[in-house]
């Protein structure tokens, strides 16, 4: 598809789809002749970065939808993104820089057959917004097989690298959830606009379609806070517990650092150092005040998951 192309499409029921990629005077004058004094607002629209939405009711007895929306965006570059422009009533449809080509397996010629059949411009505009839906699905199910292989190596290999993982995988969910929201608007604003009107089929499956979509980004978005929580939880645990062992060997070393710290002294007269058993005595003291402590250690319960978890790691497997 040629997308410096503008085309006009005219459907058997008698309503109108522009399609136009390149905005020139001569684009300009056809569509000022069709959707009359729209200059100022094309001109604007083009210039919008953002989503932008407005509904208008009550112009000449003739409902509207005009707005921008934001379908594509690169996650590391915000600034590199897809934006197309639209302006939906019963008789006409406007997409300005609207890329078919990023619609997941949508074939031109089919797809104006499905609009041939539409009643109206808002039909047909629901219509692409299904297709819209249905590339972001495609995301979501690439999404779910990474989710997966991330849950197979936390529940193998948990390592400071499956934080890291999991974040990256909680921006790339709030990163899909900015791209369907816009879409939930746009169809509310859609049946504010044309109301009794979209009582029709396409309607019904557009917003089936969008439930769809946000029940699996709240779902995935619930299992990584879960991942997220249980990660935070054990990296809380793993670090209790070297605090824990540290505190014991500490502990159980300080008679000898305490005695040693003594016997090393510079004194000249330390009445041990002439004991024919001083050695000995050293010794003695040493491992019974530590085995003293060690005890009182025990019956307080400070020891029992250390030494089970070092007995644990030394089972052969």
């Amino acid at each position: 598809m040629d997308q410096e192309k503008n085309d006009v499409f005219q459907f058997k029921e008698g309503w109108k789809w522009f399609d136009f990629h390149l905005i020139n005077e001569d684009s300009l004058q056809e569509l000022k002749e069709d959707f009359g004094k729209t200059e100022v607002w094309i001109k604007n629209q083009l210039n919008t970065e953002t989503n932008f939405l407005y509904v208008d009711t009550n112009e000449y007895g003739v409902p509207f939808v005009i707005g921008s929306l934001n379908y594509s965006q690169d996650p590391d570059n915000p600034e590199v993104n897809k934006l197309f422009h639209y302006k939906v009533s019963k008789d006409k449809l406007l997409t300005i820089n609207l890329d078919l080509d990023f619609l997941e397996n949508v074939n031109k010629n089919k797809l104006l057959n499905r609009l041939d059949r539409c009643r109206d411009g808002s039909e047909g505009f629901l219509i692409l917004i299904g297709e819209l839906l249905h590339t972001f699905l495609q995301g979501i199910d690439d999404f779910e097989e990474h989710l997966i292989d991330l849950e197979k190596a936390i529940h193998f290999k948990n390592n400071g690298k499956s934080l890291e993982k999991i974040f990256e995988h909680r921006s790339e969910m709030l990163f899909l959830k900015q791209l369907v929201i816009p879409i939930e608007e746009i169809l509310t604003a859609v049946e504010e606009a044309f109301l009794e009107d979209l009582n029709t089929e396409t309607f019904k499956r557009t917003k089936l379609r969008l439930k769809r979509t946000m029940n699996l980004l709240s779902h995935y978005e619930g299992q990584i806070e879960t991942l997220l929580r249980m990660n935070m939880n054990l990296y809380s645990y793993r670090g209790n517990e070297i605090i824990k062992a540290l505190t014991v060997f500490t502990v159980l070393f300080t008679p000898i650092s305490a005695l040693g710290a003594i016997w090393g002294m510079n004194f000249e007269y330390i009445p041990e150092f002439k004991w024919k058993y001083g050695y000995l005595f050293a010794w003695v003291v040493i491992i019974m005040m530590s085995a003293a402590i060690y005890w009182w250690l025990y019956k307080k319960g400070w020891t029992g998951d250390i030494l089970t978890s070092m007995k644990n790691e030394k089972k052969p497997k």
